[in-house]
């Protein structure tokens, strides 16, 4: 690594996500420098550029005007995600962009276009990829260990956890999708990263508005909101087919009348020689391996070291400005992330099985 090169860096968003997840790790990484921020909300930009003695922009493009970036961090609703992407990239800056990287597969196609066009680095910022669980499940599949995958399932469910923000269920904000494109994001993105991001054929899904447009329920769960108003998802369920044989099941949602109190997740991925089984939550924390010998059945876990994802998401990003290299979560795996997604809702609204084309880009 090049020690004398510094990367001047921008953080589009700077709330909760935006602080935890991109800004406050960034000020441990090596050769970064922070020297703006940006966020429509002029007081809390305020407040953040004055504790971390930055400049505050309430207009990102005026940021770009006036200062000097190299790359940014996109942390805003994620209805925003993909046209701040398309600015930034156009002005020769580099971008990770907080998950998930577009409301739908037109928006990330043309994020992935941008960045190919600009040749500027484009990241999507799913922080559990860095899970070490996820990394042994991936380093599992890539040594063959598991042999030929031909079953995924995948579960990421809170029992009460709508998000009554505007950020997640004003439609302009969220993108006009709830929690598949919210949270299912993620559980998808895990089993796909954990199988080689194989090619999906067809998908079949439904989605459901169960309880976010019950008056009763907002005392149960984050925040408050209209439930006359309320039309988007908060369940949804998928059913992928991918080329190779593989298959996938999944369910996810935002409340769900389950055992288990607040968030879980757990993917388990089936070969002929192994299969691998995790439990978390948005990122996998706890993972298994099992498989056999000549003449036992047996049971694996690796011992995974405690780290900070979103430090190590936010140096691999910078890391790979300054090697020049391709960050290892791309916009092209979000291309087919967001194909099996938007395949999801459409197949709820048909009622039929989806084919999926991939675009060539």
């Amino acid at each position: 690594m090049d020690k004398s090169k510094l990367v001047k860096y921008a953080i589009i968003g700077v709330g909760g996500h935006g602080l935890n997840r991109h800004l406050i790790p960034l000020l441990n990484v090596p050769n970064t420098k922070l020297v703006a921020v940006a966020d429509i909300n002029k007081s809390r930009c305020e407040e953040v550029a004055s504790k971390y003695n930055v400049k505050c922009y309430v207009d990102y493009m005026d940021m770009i005007n006036k200062e000097d970036i190299d790359a940014a961090s996109i942390v805003t609703p994620t209805g925003l995600h993909a046209s701040i992407a398309i600015d930034m990239l156009r002005n020769g800056i580099h971008v990770l962009v907080d998950k998930p990287l577009g409301s739908n597969l037109n928006e990330v196609i043309e994020v992935v276009k941008a960045a190919k066009k600009t040749n500027r680095k484009l990241m999507v910022g799913y922080w559990s990829r860095f899970s070490p669980a996820l990394q042994y499940a991936i380093e599992v599949y890539r040594k063959g260990l598991l042999g030929e995958p031909y079953y995924a399932y995948g579960y990421l469910i809170r029992r009460r956890g709508i998000p009554g923000s505007p950020t997640f269920i004003d439609k302009t904000l969220s993108g006009g999708r709830g929690a598949l494109l919210d949270i299912g994001c993620y559980i998808i993105d895990n089993i796909l990263a954990a199988t080689g991001f194989k090619k999906p054929l067809t998908v079949t899904g439904a989605t459901y508005t169960k309880f976010g447009n019950i008056d009763d329920e907002i005392k149960f769960n984050w925040g408050s909101w209209d439930p006359s108003k309320f039309d988007l998802e908060d369940f949804a369920v998928g059913f992928v087919k991918f080329e190779g044989g593989l298959t996938m099941a999944f369910e996810v949602a935002w409340a769900a009348n389950v055992s288990h109190v607040g968030e879980v997740g757990y993917m388990k991925v089936l070969g002929d020689r192994g299969g691998i089984e995790a439990k978390g939550d948005e990122a996998m924390r706890d993972i298994s391996f099992h498989s056999r010998s000549e003449s036992f059945l047996y049971d694996s876990k690796p011992i995974l070291k405690s780290i900070n994802m979103a430090f190590e998401m936010i140096k691999t990003f910078i890391y790979s400005i300054i090697e020049d290299r391709e960050p290892p979560v791309t916009g092209q795996q979000s291309i087919i992330l967001h194909s099996i997604i938007d395949a999801i809702y459409t197949s709820s609204i048909t009622g039929k099985e989806i084919k999926i084309t991939l675009p060539e880009i």
